[in-house]
């Protein structure tokens, strides 16, 4: 294993202000966000985080426990600790944002803005957004991340009353959902949903770093207002080794 990067000195205070362990689990996260540990790193060994953070074996200990309890790292008997593959799950019982489904990891999202730009609506747009064929609305495309893993490529379509607003705000740092909310005013209701796999788009495959024909997860999604006035229409595009759903299904 090669040695522990070199980092910031942790701030004395850090443990005044939370618990050590979670201290530990807090510099993990930031080291696997930031791309220090990538998917299948191995971690410092428990004797080098004691080093490092002048700590227990017990408290190392829950620190690593905290980290497997939410998925993100996996312990290998004789080997030690390794970054799991990131799998995030998301609830098909409720709408969320993309902030709000990896929140439970502990890990930093982000979106990189591939484009933003308005364009002529064609008949599937059209027909979501209940515009005419060919006029103009928002286009929006976006890599979402959650630390340094792609998860998904969204692509979204909004009138524009909504998308010139959202065309001025910081979509790289802030969910859609919350912007809208937060900022706009906007009342969400609810959304129609469409969950397949498909063969990625030849045009897409290099972005989501998969190959040509390989299958991906398709979601299409039309959100919209408690009034029921369409606000965007999405087709989200997500690698199947990354992202899975849930559902709660009752019996009666």
């Amino acid at each position: 294993m090669a040695p522990m990067p070199k980092t910031r000195p942790v701030d004395p205070r850090d443990g005044e202000r939370v618990p050590k362990y979670l201290v530990i689990r807090n510099w993990v996260l930031g080291q696997i966000s930031d791309g220090t540990f990538p998917r299948g790193a191995q971690l410092p060994s428990e004797h080098e985080i004691m080093a490092r953070f002048e700590v227990s074996r017990v408290t190392a200990r829950q620190a690593f426990d905290e980290l497997r309890a939410s998925g993100v790292v996996e312990a290998r008997r004789g080997k030690g600790y390794f970054v799991s593959g990131l799998f995030a799950t998301a609830s098909l019982e409720r709408l969320q944002s993309f902030g709000e489904m990896m929140a439970p990891l502990g890990v930093e999202t982000h979106s990189d803005v591939l484009e933003l730009r308005e364009i002529p609506a064609d008949r599937s747009v059209a027909e979501a957004l209940r515009v005419d064929v060919g006029s103009d609305v928002v286009h929006m495309a976006r890599a979402r991340k959650a630390g340094s893993t792609l998860i998904s490529l969204d692509i979204g379509y909004l009138p524009l009353a909504v998308g010139r607003k959202l065309m001025l705000l910081d979509l790289s740092r802030q969910d859609v959902f919350l912007l809208m909310e937060k900022r706009l005013d906007i009342e969400i209701g609810y959304a129609d949903l469409t969950l397949s796999v498909d063969e990625v788009p030849n045009t897409l495959a290099p972005l989501l770093a998969v190959k040509p024909k390989d299958c991906v997860l398709c979601l299409k999604r039309l959100t919209l207002s408690n009034s029921g006035e369409p606000l965007m229409f999405e087709r989200i595009y997500a690698r199947l080794d990354v992202l899975q759903f849930r559902l709660r299904v009752p019996r009666w």
